[in-house]
């Protein structure tokens, strides 16, 4: 992942060394970025209680008390002494894939939750194509049940081949994309949501809604 900077002139977060012309104060480097974005989406989406928290109902918890859980009640606490409130906030500010949401003093995942989290998620009614990344292992089950959440809330989608691509890398086997028709979904009664500026979100993708498999160029 890209650093992220401080503008030490207007104070913006930024992917690039240099802003406001002149240079920027680095805050986090690609890989503390990256180590600090899959701790954080662990705890927020999987498992809160490994450093003793509780989410709320919609999966939000105060930033100040994540800081604390991680640097006194993570297992690996000792590599990360050193973040504080604004790395999570410019980590969360910056994510390309929107994972996270930030208001005010409050932090959390914006999908992607193997717990019950209950998000309002807007309905998305004018997309055509999503793009659901796997493996051609799991073909035979998913040209007979379906494309089905697993261990999350939701199955995911996304807006772009590429990035659907770079999930389905991810599982074991040879990595594939499906192209599902999001009217198809709408037809029988699957509403679609919008997550992210890229992620989409619906319960269950019937193999009717399935329109083409494409293997990933590895």
């Amino acid at each position: 992942m890209k650093s992220i900077y401080r503008c030490v002139k207007c104070g913006k977060y930024v992917e690039e060394p240099y802003h406001c012309d002149c240079k920027a104060q680095l805050l986090l480097d690609g890989r503390r970025r990256e180590m600090l974005s899959k701790l954080i989406s662990g705890i927020l989406r999987h498992y809160p209680w490994e450093v003793g928290l509780v989410l709320d109902d919609e999966g939000w918890v105060d930033i100040d008390e994540l800081v604390s859980a991680i640097k006194n009640r993570w297992r690996n606490k000792k590599l990360y002494q050193w973040i504080d409130k604004e790395h999570i906030i410019a980590l969360a500010i910056l994510d390309p894939k929107g994972r996270f949401e930030v208001n005010n003093n409050k932090i959390r995942a914006r999908y992607g939750h193997s717990i019950a989290v209950r998000i309002r998620y807007r309905e998305e009614e004018d997309v055509k194509l999503l793009y659901h990344g796997t493996s051609t292992k799991n073909l035979r089950s998913i040209f007979k049940l379906g494309v089905k959440p697993m261990k999350r809330l939701w199955v995911h989608m996304t807006l772009d081949k590429e990035e659907a691509c770079r999930n389905a890398q991810r599982h074991s086997g040879k990595p594939i994309v499906l192209t599902i028709d999001a009217d198809c979904l709408r037809k029988k009664g699957l509403k679609v949501y919008k997550a992210s500026n890229i992620i989409y979100l619906v319960k269950y993708v019937p193999v009717e809604c399935i329109n083409d498999v494409d293997k990933c160029e590895v």
